[in-house]
């Protein structure tokens, strides 16, 4: 602790790497909780969008359609077989699922839909990578002032 104390201002370049640790280990907890699968809750509509409309295959019958052919195919819609498919747990991608009644650690799964669907995990890695960018020049410059304040006296 005493060593703390002589390296100044400390906590703001501890403070990012540990939120990026908790967001880390919240969605490796989901992820064994849930035997390699990512919950994502969905409303009914998702869910019903998901189930009865068949993937569609990109077509090039426009000129300018060559322009958007690779957004089309590298993101296309997800889709899940109607045969029970609001009892939740089928897979959307190779990770993540629908959130079903036997989905554990619901809290920390996706349920948070803000353009696309996050979890606590998420935001946390996303503030800490935030802070991640400015608290490093901050330490420098705290530092930096200690040391000519400190020096000019």
């Amino acid at each position: 602790m005493k060593y703390l104390r002589r390296f100044p201002y400390w906590y703001l370049l501890v403070v990012p790497i540990l939120l990026i640790c908790l967001g880390i280990a919240s969605n490796q907890a989901v992820l064994v909780a849930n035997h390699g699968k990512f919950p994502v809750m969905m409303n009914p509509a998702w869910i019903d969008k998901m189930c009865t409309v068949p993937p569609v295959e990109p077509k090039s019958d426009s000129d300018f359609d060559w322009l958007f052919r690779v957004r089309k195919i590298v993101t296309p819609q997800p889709y899940i077989p109607p045969s029970n498919c609001k009892a939740g747990g089928q897979m959307i991608d190779m990770t993540h699922s629908i959130m079903g009644p036997n989905s554990h650690l619901k809290v920390l799964s996706d349920i948070f839909p803000i353009g696309n669907i996050y979890s606590i995990g998420d935001g946390l890695l996303m503030l800490g990578f935030w802070l991640l960018d400015y608290t490093p020049l901050m330490w420098l410059g705290l530092a930096l002032r200690k040391l000519y304040v400190g020096s000019a006296e």
